[in-house]
This record gives C-alpha cells, sequence and structure tokens, in this order.
C-alpha cells in the first residue's frame, strides 16, 4: 500500500500525463554524454576521451574499440549529464 505522499505525486504524474497524451513525439531517458571517464580494469589509468574518439557502444557488456585495442563495457555510471564513466576490460592486448 501507498503512502498518501507516494499516492499523491502517483496521481499528480497521471494527470501530468494525461494532459500531455499526443503532445509529446520524442521522450529523452538519459543525456547524450559530451566526455567518456574510462576506467581500465587491467590497472591503466583511467583517462577522459571525447566521445568520437570510441568506437562502438556503450552498454554494459557490449565491445568498444580504442586505439587499436578491443575492450568490453563492464560498467557504466551517470557522472553528470555531460560525462559517463566507462568500466572496461581489456579484450586484445594494444
Amino acid at each position: 500500500m501507498l503512502s498518501k505522499q507516494s499516492q499523491d505525486y502517483l496521481n499528480d504524474v497521471r494527470s501530468r500525463i494525461k494532459k500531455r497524451q499526443g503532445k509529446i513525439n520524442i521522450i529523452t531517458t538519459h543525456p547524450i554524454p559530451e566526455t567518456y571517464k574510462l576506467v581500465f580494469l587491467s590497472g591503466t589509468p583511467s583517462c577522459v576521451i571525447n566521445v568520437k574518439d570510441l568506437q562502438g557502444k556503450n552498454t554494459e557488456g557490449s565491445i568498444v574499440h580504442l586505439n587499436g585495442a578491443i575492450y568490453q563495457v563492464i560498467k557504466r555510471l551517470i557522472i553528470s549529464s555531460k560525462v559517463l564513466e566507462l568500466h572496461l576490460d581489456n579484450i586484445s592486448p594494444q
């Protein structure tokens, strides 16, 4: 059972959704980062790079390419609206 405060919040959200139905075409669920902070599980010092410097998807479990090396994304954390931290495991030697 929801508390009175939670129920009021839920009702308010439902009301706002009903008012906006048909008016919203695209809903952004997360901000698009401008930079990645890369944390390497191998112990290599972390670094910050531009989003365009990393090839591949930034989702957990996906494979990415950086400077000729192949990494797997183990974890991703949203640091701010412009910075996404990726924890990478080295799959191939550089």
